[in-house]
Order: structure tokens, then sequence, then C-alpha cells
């Protein structure tokens, strides 16, 4: 290697662990630790709000323009991202539900969230995880909120649901 080939390569290393480093550990955030958490907290829970009571318009507001998901169950096992598509996989997962609940009223459902961490990642960026525990599935939910003129929107979910263990 040419003396310019590694002055170059230790240069981009060099760099790549300034950036690590810079980058570091994000500070966590608990919605009592931070007013912007706070907002976060009561943005995830109208949207857990609505999706149990199944209020589309509510529940649509919650979420960016493009908002992308992994659905965990068919037939949406895939990555959603087009509104068109959103819209059309969350109106089927709502009639699903619907006419599984045994119910002709709200709430169509309980949420039962666990272990939920919010983790500021910017000024601007949240990332949220919890469980949500139901009888023989364990259903694990990380949800991306970027704050969009003033309110915090979902922008991103990813679902996957296991099976408990016996």
């Amino acid at each position: 290697m040419t003396k310019y080939r590694r002055s170059l390569a230790a240069l981009l290393f060099l760099s790549s662990v300034t950036f690590v480093a810079a980058s570091g550990p994000q500070e966590k955030y608990s919605a009592e630790a931070s007013p912007q958490a706070s907002n976060v907290e009561a943005a995830l829970s109208k949207f857990v709000a609505a999706f149990e009571n199944l209020d589309w318009a509510t529940f649509r507001g919650c979420f960016s323009a493009n908002a992308t998901i992994f659905h965990p169950a068919a037939p949406n096992i895939r990555r959603i991202d087009s509104p068109t598509e959103f819209d059309k996989a969350w109106l089927g997962v709502f009639e699903r539900i619907k006419n599984n609940s045994g119910r002709t009223a709200p709430p169509y459902m309980k949420l039962n969230t666990a272990d939920m961490r919010i983790e500021r990642l910017g000024p601007n960026v949240a990332l949220v995880t919890f469980h949500l525990v139901d009888p023989g599935t364990i259903g694990r939910r990380t949800l991306v909120f970027q704050r969009i003129d003033g309110a915090w929107k979902i922008v991103h979910i990813h679902a996957s649901n296991l099976a408990q263990p016996e």
C-alpha cells in the first residue's frame, strides 16, 4: 500500500472512530425526566386509545402522512410504505378486530402494554418500545416518533409476535 493510501485509510478510520464516539450512547428520558418525553408518552397514549376503540380518524391522525409499518400477521407480512397501502392494511385490521371482538361498541380490545421504554434520539425523534402481553402471545412493538409541525407523529412501527413459552 502506498504512503498516500495508508494515510487516507488512517484518516477514514479515525473519522469513523470520532463519529462513533461523538454519537455515543443516547440519553434516556422518562416521562418524569423530560416534558418532551411526556409529550411522546401522551401521543402514544392517544394512539393506543384510538386503536382500542377502533377510532379511525384519531388513529390515522397519530401517524405521519408517509408512515411505514411491518405488520406482525398475514396478510400484511411485508413493509407497508405507501399511504394507500397503509390505509388499506390498517382498515383491514380494524375490520377483523371489530368482527372478532364480539362487541358492538368501543373499546373493541384492550392492549396490555408492558416494559415500556421511551428513548429520545434527538430533539425531534423518539424511539418507543414495549410488549403487548396476551394469553399465549407476547407482542413486541417498536415505534419511531418524529415531531412534525409541533406534534409527535408515528413515522414507523415494527411489530412482531411470539408464542409465550409454556
